[in-house]
């Protein structure tokens, strides 16, 4: 049985349309990606200044708390070398998280 197919080839694509029709579709996604790949790139680029600004700023409050500490056992050693003070019996030395403990346990 022959099946007359005179007339469907005008709402049919040929092969080569199609491909091209493909190729352009493969075209406007990788000009999609791109652009999508750009931003990308400027977030990234974006995060990374905003990490090393927080490093920076995290170095800064190191050496910072470090010099408060050396301030604070220097005053702690005049006390007790110059007039015979030692604080570290008194509450100032003790560790705040043990003297909220400490208060919590007095007030129950």
């Amino acid at each position: 049985m022959d099946i007359d197919t005179n007339g469907l080839e005008l709402g049919m694509p040929t092969r080569v349309e199609m491909l091209e029709h493909q190729s352009h579709m493969l075209c406007n996604e990788n000009d999609a990606l791109r652009i999508e790949l750009a931003k990308a790139q400027q977030n990234i680029t974006k995060l990374v200044e905003i990490n090393q600004a927080l490093q920076a700023q995290i170095a800064i409050e190191h050496r910072r708390a470090n010099c408060a500490h050396v301030e604070y056992v220097h005053l702690m050693n005049t006390a007790r070398c110059a007039y015979g003070i030692n604080l570290a019996n008194h509450r100032f030395a003790a560790d705040p998280i043990e003297q909220v403990n400490r208060k919590m346990a007095n007030s129950e």
